[in-house]
């Protein structure tokens, strides 16, 4: 099996290269874009997922490819559409090209009309890939949490850990799953290697759902921590995430809110018939990290 993974540079894609390479059964090909990977037992094509030529030459020979690569935080709406749509419809067009026989497309839990820019531009990918022609698998992923990331949950994790008070957007009674990341890489890794089905959506989410409130609640009592929150009203929440994107660009990005708030579906059931995935829950995951940091 001949695998191209775009995104692999992220802390995602690196997991899973170094998952893969276990097993010795793939042989490996990494799209590398902004972040330099270390040379070693995969091949590094340096390119643009904009690029269609570059995609034509980086699909050749490929048997399944594995995309990763995407925007997911900016201030304009435009990169999340060029890369996560457009980006997404020229790869396509080179796999059919190299008759590549499967694309496995990482999505969000949070894809959706009312999720904001990224929700859209990832559902606008969803709806290329089901419409390509290629055997195709959708992994729509919840929110990750696990070492090397600092975005999220772990920001999260941080806020409650040093800040005497949470600030919470809203009422705080929203549904997350979050999931540890070795979690989601194995079972990527069981997509590629075990699941022979085609043309579904598997969602890669916590075993369990809670409000933003009690995430706070649990989070402070794995850390032994007594924790106060604040309700920040929505239309405060937009106006200071407004402000703060215009003073410190990159930190928070305004469609972070409706990506939070939005309904998502997280059921596992459907996953679980299909692969071995069995994700653990919130304080076995947290505490499996949190102590070598």
């Amino acid at each position: 099996m001949k695998l191209f993974i775009t995104g692999a540079s992220s802390v995602l894609g690196k997991a899973l290269t170094s998952e893969l390479l276990k097993t010795n059964k793939a042989s490996i090909r990494l799209l590398e874009h902004h972040r330099a990977l270390p040379k070693g037992q995969c091949e590094i094509y340096r390119g643009d997922i904009q690029d269609f030529d570059f995609l034509v030459k980086a699909c050749s020979g490929i048997d399944i490819v594995f995309h990763m690569a995407a925007v997911t935080h900016s201030s304009s709406a435009r990169p999340y559409f060029e890369v996560n749509e457009n980006g997404t419809d020229r790869l396509i067009a080179a796999c059919q090209k190299n008759n590549v026989k499967r694309i496995i497309f990482v999505s969000s839990s949070a894809a959706s009309k009312e999720g904001g820019s990224y929700a859209v531009s990832k559902l606008r990918g969803e709806k290329l890939v089901r419409e390509s022609g290629l055997e195709w698998v959708i992994l729509r992923i919840s929110e990750v949490y696990g070492p090397n990331l600092d975005e999220g949950i772990a920001k999260l994790m941080l806020c409650v850990k040093t800040r005497p008070v949470v600030p919470v957007i809203g009422n705080g009674r929203y549904l997350l799953s979050p999931v540890h990341v070795d979690d989601v890489v194995r079972a990527m890794a069981a997509v590629l290697e075990h699941y022979s089905g085609k043309n579904d959506t598997l969602y890669l989410c916590g075993p369990e759902k809670m409000t933003m409130n009690e995430l706070i609640r649990r989070l402070a009592l794995i850390q032994n921590l007594k924790q106060k929150t604040i309700f920040v009203p929505l239309w405060l929440a937009k106006i200071v995430i407004k402000l703060m994107e215009f003073l410190k660009p990159g930190v928070v990005v305004s469609d972070q809110i409706p990506r939070l708030l939005c309904k998502k579906e997280y059921s596992i059931v459907h996953t679980q018939a299909l692969i071995t995935y069995n994700p653990r829950r919130l304080e076995e995951g947290v505490l499996s990290f949190s102590h070598n940091q």
